[in-house]
């Protein structure tokens, strides 16, 4: 699929069709303050309504409840008018879009008691081509018949308890559009980095059946993304092999450490170690659970900073939390018994 201008645009669709969805997602951080962020958003034209936000975790919190900031989830009536990145809502957000597929402005002013003085002012400025693939694995073309991905640069402020935070840092931006009504997901891996010398976008899946998938000590299987190294572009692809596996968790589940092994369409391997610096725990989807987080990415012998969205079905997600945290306490008992018997 080649991606068009036009693209930036609501796109010609089924009128009959009310899971038509046309969605867009921009992420930010600041990497020395442990800082991220997105602001996400998607319209339902046939059903005359949009939802759009934002999200602010460092390390201090990692609830939607108790982050930096978090407005996201309402949907506020479409206007005659609106257009993909062309609109405002009543909850402060505001998107313009400057230039297709090159720059898009994300403002944010809080309208409530809780979130009264928060401003956000950003924009996104395009770095590379968009790259678009085909989400073709059996319950991840849900997401979106059309697709492409873009890396970029963001730059602008945050004021967040009457504090003015600067970022420029890379960014990456996803746009989707099509039926979207997911019904069984898979759990698995989505993550990204950006570096001067190389970057990468990887997507892998878990394809154990629930009821037999410890979440911990597996491997997930490469089925999209690309590699750009030396200006050249190569892709990772189901019949390549690649896998991307989390090596550490802590108690609660969440991601601490993980590997990438994988080998693009040109026959280059990428080998990346990353580090969790941060850790949002997202319930945006009443079926879906992500341990969003930023990373500290080590590989082809730089350190840069990227993504992980650690995906889960809700179900799932729920069954393995809770496994986890017997486990740990499990541990911990065991510990104070054996203490106690040398004591």
């Amino acid at each position: 699929m080649s991606v068009v201008p036009a693209d930036d645009f609501l796109h010609p669709r089924p009128v009959d069709e009310p899971y038509w969805n046309e969605t867009g997602w921009f992420s930010f951080m600041v990497p020395e303050r442990d800082l991220s962020g997105w602001v996400y958003l998607y319209h339902r034209p046939n059903a005359g309504y949009i939802v759009g936000g934002v999200a602010v975790w460092d390390t201090t919190a990692t609830e939607n409840y108790d982050c930096l900031v978090y407005d996201w989830g309402e949907a506020y009536k479409s206007k005659p008018g609106d257009e993909m990145f062309d609109f405002s809502l009543d909850n402060g957000l505001t998107v313009e879009l400057l230039e297709p597929l090159k720059r898009v402005r994300l403002e944010y002013r809080g309208q409530t008691a809780f979130n009264a003085g928060v401003s956000i002012d950003l924009e996104f400025t395009a770095t590379g081509e968009p790259y678009a693939g085909e989400l073709a694995t059996e319950g991840m073309s849900e997401w979106g018949k059309g697709h492409f991905d873009q890396f970029g640069r963001m730059r602008g402020t945050l004021v967040i308890d009457g504090e003015t935070i600067v970022v420029d840092c890379p960014a990456q931006r996803d746009r989707s559009w099509g039926v979207r009504n997911i019904v069984d997901n898979p759990r698995g891996e989505f993550t990204w980095a950006i570096g001067e010398r190389s970057s990468f976008q990887v997507l892998a899946v878990n394809t154990l059946p629930p009821a037999e998938d410890p979440g911990t000590d597996t491997t997930e299987h490469v089925v999209f993304g690309y590699y750009v190294r030396d200006g050249e572009h190569g892709a990772f692809t189901p019949g390549q092999g690649g896998t991307i596996r989390v090596t550490r968790r802590d108690g609660g589940g969440r991601p601490l450490e993980l590997r990438i092994d994988a080998t693009d369409s040109l026959g280059r391997r990428l080998e990346a170690v990353g580090r969790v610096r941060n850790n949002l725990n997202w319930q945006g989807y009443s079926w879906l659970t992500i341990f969003w987080c930023l990373v500290e990415w080590e590989f082809d012998g730089q350190t840069v900073h990227g993504e992980l969205q650690d995906y889960w079905p809700l179900h799932h997600a729920r069954s393995f939390i809770r496994r986890q945290r017997q486990m740990t306490e499990f541990a911990a008992h065991s510990l104070l018994a054996e203490a106690g018997d040398r004591g």
